[in-house]
């Protein structure tokens, strides 16, 4: 087998709900591990894929796929676009953008909830290059263009997905050559919000919610006993967005407006929505 399409990015853009609607498609079987990326870590992949295809149970007909992020995080991983053009020249690419400030408040915002990044905004997202690299999207899909072709790789953009779901999966059907109708009664509720959820701090106790034991005592302890050990003792949440102040979102976006313009070349349209607050043309 060979894995037909993958999500690549962007991180914070969407992906883990469009990624949840694309694996309830009968034509598709997902990958059952969320954001594998073994061809970002894995050198040798061609010796190890006997596990990672292990991940996949797919019936006669269906196409594979999964989504990886990491695939796109450019330049922390160099070699990743060569390693999946080496496993499958047809693959199909799926990547999407959204306003790269506000990506970057969504990326801090996760960090901060799993206390990976307790900095303050200003400081943080000027010293960790990760925060400005990836939300450069014209340096992170390139390399993807120019070894697959753009017949190959569907572009999305986050702003319109939201505005419509239905609409952006009947794109994708089209992209992947599967039918559309199924997509009508997606459920299109948001997941993986950074803001007004519980966060378990503890991989171990992430994964026990997850089990079949877990399941069960959740029915037997009363929530009242239940929820304040989970978010006061094991969690952690915050309620609203950090404060970004405008000088420091005036600051990204000039480090980044450069590539929107190369975005918007991509796309072959102008996305103006992404400039309201920020330039007068908008």
């Amino acid at each position: 087998m060979r894995v037909d399409f993958m999500m690549i990015g962007a991180q914070k853009a969407g992906t883990t709900s469009l990624a949840a609607q694309l694996a309830a498609h009968p034509q598709i079987c997902f990958c059952r591990e969320k954001e594998p990326g073994y061809f970002h870590k894995t050198e040798e992949w061609a010796a190890g894929l006997d596990h990672y295809h292990s991940l996949y149970s797919p019936t006669p007909g269906q196409l594979c796929g999964e989504a990886s992020t990491y695939y796109t995080f450019f330049p922390e991983f160099r070699e990743t676009h060569k390693r999946l053009y080496d496993y499958n020249p047809a693959l199909k690419l799926i990547y999407v953008v959204r306003q790269p400030v506000e990506r970057i408040i969504s990326h801090y915002t996760h960090n901060r909830v799993r206390e990976i990044d307790t900095r303050p905004p200003a400081e943080a997202v000027f010293a960790e290059p990760a925060y400005l690299n990836r939300s450069r999207y014209g340096v992170q899909i390139r390399p993807y263009l120019e070894l697959f072709g753009p017949e190959n790789v569907l572009l999305l953009v986050f702003e319109e997905y939201t505005a419509d779901q239905i609409a952006t999966l009947y794109r994708v059907a089209e992209f992947l050559g599967i039918d559309a109708a199924p997509f009508a009664e997606t459920d299109t509720t948001p997941l993986h919000q950074s803001v007004g959820q519980p966060y378990l701090r503890s991989e171990a106790a992430r994964s026990f919610t997850k089990s079949e034991l877990f399941q069960k005592v959740r029915g037997v302890v009363p929530a009242a006993i239940r929820q304040p050990i989970r978010h006061r003792l094991l969690s952690n949440k915050i309620d609203e967005k950090p404060h970004f102040a405008p000088e420091v979102k005036q600051a990204l976006w000039r480090l980044l407006e450069d590539d929107v313009l190369t975005i918007e070349q991509m796309l072959g349209y102008s996305l103006n929505v992404w400039r309201r607050g920020y330039t007068e043309e908008a």
